[in-house]
């Protein structure tokens, strides 16, 4: 009896080893239910080092460029956006101590990590969103990995990156109120604060390096928002 035991101990382990043996299905990249192309452009920078939300508005500043996003039905596309800073805007404050200046490009793939949402409420109280920001719909959203170059010079790598082409919660001030009520992660209701007859393109960069005098509690953060948004290519969507 002890010696099938040790045959059926002895069995169980090959097949654990060989189970180890060969590597894990790739995940395969998300379907989406059609391609995606959208341009954008009069673009904000959102703040800067010690708060990327500026939700009064104060410290948002307008700059020069374009974004363009491109998804294929199979899940995986590309994102670019060059920016430019002005003499009015200053320099991007990213950091504690960088001053960020001229051409800035930022790139991205997506790809099966992307986490691609079609369709969605995100952010508020949403599981899984973002409570710095105010509950919105989106068309599409999504996370990446991204790099950003200055003057064709590679500054940041592998900063992580949310985004989303969505209903509107800035105003044309730059803040987001709601009849005057300008908004705050402790409020109760996190609603009511997007325009659902406007689309923006919104990208938040980050470092994973902790910094808690930094709103968001990262190294490095960078946050933008494109008002000006052409969508070229998009499946036939409706809002639950």
């Amino acid at each position: 009896m002890i010696y099938r035991i040790l045959i059926l101990i002895g069995v169980v382990a090959a097949l654990v080893g060989v189970f180890f043996m060969f590597p894990s299905k790739p995940p395969e990249p998300p379907k989406i239910s059609s391609d995606w192309s959208v341009r954008a452009n009069s673009p904000e920078v959102i703040g800067g080092y010690g708060d990327n939300f500026c939700y009064d508005g104060k410290g948002v500043q307008t700059i020069s460029g374009t974004l363009s996003l491109t998804i294929s039905r199979d899940g995986t596309g590309s994102i670019d956006a060059s920016i430019s800073t002005t003499e009015r805007s200053g320099p991007l404050h990213s950091t504690s101590t960088d001053a960020v200046s001229g051409l800035i490009r930022i790139t991205s793939r997506v790809d099966a990590s992307s986490q691609l949402q079609e369709n969605a409420t995100i952010n508020g109280d949403i599981a899984g969103g973002d409570p710095n920001l105010p509950q919105t719909h989106v068309l599409l959203a999504g996370k990446g990995s991204f790099d950003v170059y200055v003057d064709g010079k590679l500054l940041y790598e592998n900063l992580h990156g949310e985004w989303s082409l969505a209903d509107a919660v800035r105003q044309s001030d730059g803040s987001i109120r709601q009849s005057g009520l300008v908004y705050s992660p402790l409020l109760r209701d996190k609603t009511g604060f997007s325009d659902p007859k406007r689309t923006e393109f919104t990208l938040l960069l980050h470092s994973d390096v902790p910094d808690e005098n930094n709103k968001p509690p990262y190294s490095i953060a960078l946050h933008l928002v494109f008002s000006a948004v052409t969508i070229e290519k998009q499946p036939p969507i409706s809002k639950p």
